[in-house]
C-alpha cells in the first residue's frame, strides 16, 4: 500500500471517527442538559466565565422572544385597572416615605365609593407613621365594601425585627388577606441587567404563602395560577393606547370630594366592578426591567408588573418553554452541527468562522419558526452554547490528534 493510499485510508477513518464522536457528543450533551435544573441556560451564561457583552446578548435574545409573542388585546384590559400615586400627589405632604397613611385611606375610601370590586394596595406597610393616620387607614381597610388585598415583604428581604413585627401586626389587624410583594430576578444580578421573567415562588415556611398578584386574583374569584411560572406579558393593544386603564390618584381624591359630580360619575363608569391596583409610580422608586422595557432606561413600575401577573391569572393565559421532545432534538442537532463543523473545518480558520456564522444564523431561523408556530420560548442560550461547545471540543480533539 502506497503512502498516498495509507493517508487516504487514515482520512476516511478520521472522518468516520469524527462523525461517531459528534453523535456521541450530541447524545451525551443532550442527556446532561436535560438533567440540569430549569432555566440553566440563563444561570450558566454569566460574566464569571463568559464576556459580559456576550452574556447580555444571549439574555437579550431570550427576552426578545418573550416580547415578540406577548399577547395583545384590542384595547385596555377589561378587568384590571391601575390607580397611580405620582410625585405631584405627594408634593404638598410633609414627607414622601412612607406614603402618607391618611392619603392612602382617602384613596381606598374613594375607590370603594366608586364601586371597585377588588382593591389591591401595592404599598409596603412595615413601620408606624402618625398614629391617628395609621388607625384611620386600618379603620377604612376593615370597613370597606370592596374586597381588599394588602401585601408585605417576606423573609427573603432583609428587614429589621421591629419593622417585621410591625408589618405582621398591621396586616393581621386589618383582617384582610395579604401576599408577598417580592418580584423574582432570574438573570444574574451581577450582570447589572436583572430582568424580571418569572413569577416569584413563596419563601419556604413564610407566613405570606402567595404572591400579592395571586392573592388579588383569588379575591377576584380566580381558581389558581398557571403551572408555568413564566410571566405572559401583555403587549400594547392593537388599536393603540395603554395596556391597562390608568387613573391618577388625584382624580380619585377629587371624585371623593364631589361624589355626585361629573368626574365621580365618569370614574364610576370606568371602575365599577373592576380589580384595581393602587401603587406608586415614581421615577426613582420600585422600577424594574422587563422584556417589555428592554429599550427603556426607567423600567416598569412594580405595580404594573403585578398588574401583568394578575391579568395573566385572571385571563387563564400561560407562557411555556419549548417542550422536552422539541428541546432535546434542537439541542442534539446544535451540538452535532457544531462538532462536525469544528472537526471537518479544522485548520481553516476562515472556514470555521464562516460555517459557525451560518450555523448560528440557521439556529436563529429555526428558533423563529418554532416561536411563531408553537408560541413557546426556545432556550436559544443553551442551544447556542451547545453549538459553540461542540465546535470548540472538536477543534481541541483534532489539534490533539495532529495533522493527517
Amino acid at each position: 500500500m502506497t503512502s498516498a493510499e495509507t493517508a487516504a485510508r487514515l482520512r476516511v477513518l478520521l472522518a468516520r471517527a469524527g462523525v461517531t464522536l459528534a453523535v456521541l457528543f450530541a447524545g451525551l450533551a443532550t442527556v446532561v442538559v436535560e438533567r440540569l435544573p430549569g432555566h440553566f441556560e440563563i444561570r450558566m451564561l454569566t460574566p464569571a466565565w463568559m464576556p459580559q457583552q456576550i452574556a447580555r446578548l444571549v439574555e437579550f435574545a431570550n427576552d426578545v422572544q418573550v416580547a415578540l409573542i406577548a399577547d395583545r388585546g384590542r384595547g385596555e384590559h377589561e378587568v384590571v385597572a391601575l390607580v397611580l400615586i405620582r410625585e405631584h400627589t405627594l408634593g404638598d405632604l410633609p414627607y414622601l416615605s412612607p406614603i402618607d397613611r391618611g392619603l392612602l385611606a382617602r384613596i381606598v375610601e374613594g375607590l370603594d365609593a366608586l364601586d371597585a370590586r377588588v382593591i389591591g394596595l401595592d404599598i409596603v406597610l412595615d413601620q408606624p407613621t402618625e398614629p391617628a393616620k395609621d388607625e384611620r387607614l386600618l379603620l377604612v381597610l376593615s370597613g370597606a365594601r370592596a374586597a381588599i388585598v394588602l401585601g408585605g415583604i417576606d423573609e427573603r428581604v432583609a428587614l429589621g425585627e421591629r419593622r417585621r413585627r410591625w408589618q405582621s401586626g398591621f396586616l393581621e389587624r386589618s383582617g384582610r388577606p395579604a401576599g408577598y410583594f417580592n418580584l423574582r430576578y432570574d438573570a444574574q444580578e451581577a450582570s447589572g441587567n436583572p430582568i424580571i421573567r418569572y413569577r416569584a415562588g413563596a419563601a419556604p415556611g413564610s407566613a405570606l404563602a402567595r404572591s400579592f398578584a395571586e392573592t388579588v386574583a383569588e379575591a377576584a374569584g380566580a381558581s389558581g395560577a398557571p403551572g408555568s411560572r413564566r410571566i405572559a406579558w401583555l403587549g400594547a393593544p392593537y388599536e393603540g393606547g395603554e395596556t391597562f386603564l390608568r387613573i391618577e390618584a388625584d382624580a380619585v381624591l377629587a371624585a371623593a370630594d364631589d361624589p355626585q359630580g361629573v368626574l365621580a360619575r365618569a370614574l364610576r363608569a370606568q371602575l365599577a366592578g373592576k380589580v384595581v391596583l393602587v401603587g406608586a409610580d415614581l421615577p426613582d422608586r420600585d422600577r424594574h426591567p422587563t422584556p417589555l422595557t428592554l429599550f427603556e432606561e426607567a423600567g416598569m413600575a412594580g405595580v404594573e408588573v403585578h398588574a401583568h401577573i394578575l391579568a395573566q391569572i385572571l385571563d387563564g393565559r400561560r407562557l411555556d418553554d419549548l417542550g422536552p421532545p422539541w428541546r432535546a432534538s434542537l439541542m442534539a442537532g446544535s451540538a452535532l452541527a457544531g462538532f462536525l463543523i469544528g472537526w471537518f473545518a479544522h485548520g481553516r480558520r476562515w472556514l470555521v468562522t464562516a460555517l459557525a456564522s451560518l450555523g448560528l444564523a440557521a439556529l436563529a431561523g429555526v428558533t423563529g419558526v418554532l416561536l411563531w408556530q408553537m408560541r413557546a420560548i426556545v432556550p436559544i442560550a443553551g442551544v447556542a452554547a451547545l453549538f459553540l461547545s461542540g465546535l470548540v471540543a472538536a477543534r481541541l480533539i483534532r489539534r490533539a490528534v495532529g495533522p493527517i
